[in-house]
């Protein structure tokens, strides 16, 4: 440690004793902070070092999710939901299949771990037709806003409990990035962003990576990585919505990957959307015997969102929408949606 300048031999002992003056306040300073001592400046000190950490810790947080998969279903989902009319698809929540699902009512002593949803295309939506008295063309109700209804509901159903609710939106406009090991490694990007801390598994995973070059992870190894990450929760609900939109050439691995993930961790509800024509191909590989609803065209769901549709027209014009053809696009909807 570098000792303070004297200006004269006479002064060496005052230096002195100013030299241990200043170590023994360095030293006080250093104990304080390694006790935890209150003292303001010491205080500014001990924060900036934690900040410091902190963000350390966050940085690497976001490399290994990075890292884990390029997929960010939360922004899908957030998307989805501000889209969403209340009231509308709430008849799902409602079926039996969807209540035993979630185990409120068990069929036959036991709850199977899956449950689809089915629609054809044009299915499920409805398509309005008065551009001239509402504007533009909207969607009642498609299979992602669906997931999104069954999430949000999980969620609110769960809050406080050792339940994760962890969720893929499948799209075809980013079928390049939804390789079977993308779709899982979504999956345990989440529990890591979820979580306190990165758990120790997945950080494991990461750190082995780096000495490869940072290679990414083989398909096996990332299903390892979920299946041990979720079995530290009581229950983990998976909603998995537009399988076939998962390119061919990928479905049969994602399959197969969350047949193994239902099949080894047995606290994990498998909720998936797509079209029927899908239906044989998971048949074949992990829903037999699964809870199925059939998305269909709903007279109340029509009627709720006619009503807001018309509702939010009339507020730009008031002028322009009379009692009478209001009741007139009610009825001629509702007529052609019962032909569908």
């Amino acid at each position: 440690m570098n000792t303070l300048p004297t200006e004269n031999a006479g002064s060496s002992i005052q230096g002195a004793w100013q030299h241990r003056a200043l170590t023994s306040n360095t030293d006080h300073r250093i104990t304080n902070t390694i006790c935890g001592d209150s003292n303001s400046n010491i205080g500014n000190v001990s924060n900036s070092y934690n900040t410091t950490i902190n963000v350390g810790i966050e940085e690497e947080s976001l490399r290994i999710q990075e890292w884990l998969s390029p997929l960010e279903p939360r922004k899908r989902h957030q998307d989805v939901r501000k889209c969403r009319l209340d009231g509308v698809g709430e008849w799902v929540l409602r079926r039996s299949e969807f209540e035993s699902w979630c185990g409120g009512r068990e069929r036959e002593g036991s709850v199977n771990p899956t449950l689809l949803c089915f629609g054809a295309q044009g299915v499920g939506k409805t398509y309005i037709r008065y551009r001239c008295v509402l504007r533009e063309k909207g969607t009642m109700l498609t299979s992602n806003k669906i997931s999104s209804l069954v999430i949000d509901t999980l969620r609110k159903r769960t809050r406080g409990q050792n339940i994760a609710v962890m969720f893929l939106y499948c799209d075809y406009q980013a079928q390049k990035d939804q390789s079977a090991v993308n779709l899982i490694g979504s999956l345990v990007r989440q529990a890591a962003s979820r979580a306190p801390s990165i758990p120790g598994e997945i950080k494991s995973a990461f750190d082995e990576s780096k000495k490869e070059d940072g290679d990414s992870l083989r398909l096996p190894d990332m299903v390892k990585l979920v299946v041990n990450v979720f079995g530290s929760f009581e229950v983990v609900y998976l909603s998995v919505d537009a399988v076939d939109e998962v390119l061919p050439q990928h479905r049969l691995d994602f399959f197969r990957a969350l047949q193994q993930i239902v099949q080894e961790t047995p606290n994990v509800r498998l909720f998936l959307t797509g079209r029927p024509y899908i239906r044989a191909e998971l048949n074949s590989h992990l829903t037999e015997g699964a809870y199925v609803i059939d998305i269909v065209v709903d007279q109340e769901d029509i009627t709720r969102y006619l009503s807001r549709k018309i509702d939010d027209n009339d507020h730009q014009d008031p002028n322009l929408m009379t009692e009478d053809l209001k009741n007139h696009i009610m009825k001629t909807m509702l007529g052609k949606a019962s032909e569908m």
